[in-house]
């Protein structure tokens, strides 16, 4: 019998000891609500602003959106854009090419649900069919409603709509995108958006 049958064997004659699963474990409770998601977000890089009523949203967007774009283009998924109307912003084509959203400075995306425990938001694929767009643009702006800000992110799984895997994705995003894996640096804006803003808007 060589070394490998040796091992294996011990492997077969192993006693298996069967234990219940404990299940899925509950973080306690801590502070919810826009002002809890909005800390949480700030430590991250995010930026916070609002909460906003629908009629407010709009020009405040647009402000912020323009001032990113600093001339670039702003692009918004049409869900997006129903939410807060017309601004200097193209609306994303159905259909579009993940190479078209190569030059976006701003993009503007719904949010579904955020989650004060760590500054996520939760972006399905209904609403942001072009995947790329996200990830491609300079500034990324997303806007949620403050009502569906939850505690924990169990909470914000439980929140999600029944039909949310039906779109092929759902996107968590906590911040700009940033990295410290060279020289223990911390950089922003090496493999997404430079910057992340969520706007809270009331539905």
């Amino acid at each position: 019998m060589n070394d490998r049958e040796i091992v294996l064997a011990r492997i077969r004659n192993a006693v298996l000891h069967k234990e219940r699963h404990p299940g899925a474990y509950r973080a306690p409770d801590g502070p919810g609500g826009w002002d809890a998601f909005a800390d949480r977000l700030t430590s991250v890089g995010g930026e916070p602003a609002g909460p906003y009523s629908p009629s407010a949203a709009g020009p405040a967007l647009r402000l912020r959106a323009t001032e990113l774009a600093d001339g670039g283009r702003i692009v918004a998924e049409a869900s997006a854009a129903a939410e807060v109307g017309h601004g200097p912003w193209d609306v994303a084509p159905s259909g579009g090419l993940p190479h078209a959203f190569a030059d976006v400075a701003v993009a503007i995306v719904r949010g579904e649900i955020a989650c004060a425990e760590n500054g996520a938001v939760a972006v399905c694929g209904a609403d942001a069919p072009h995947r790329a767009l996200a990830v491609l643009c300079r500034h990324l702006i997303l806007v949620v409603d403050p009502k569906r800000v939850v505690t924990s992110f169990h909470d914000a799984f439980d929140g999600l709509p029944a039909n949310a895997l039906d779109h092929h994705h759902v996107t968590w995003i906590s911040g700009p995108s940033k990295t410290a894996d060279i020289e223990q640096s911390l950089v922003f804006g090496a493999h997404g958006p430079l910057t992340l803003d969520v706007f809270a808007i009331e539905r």
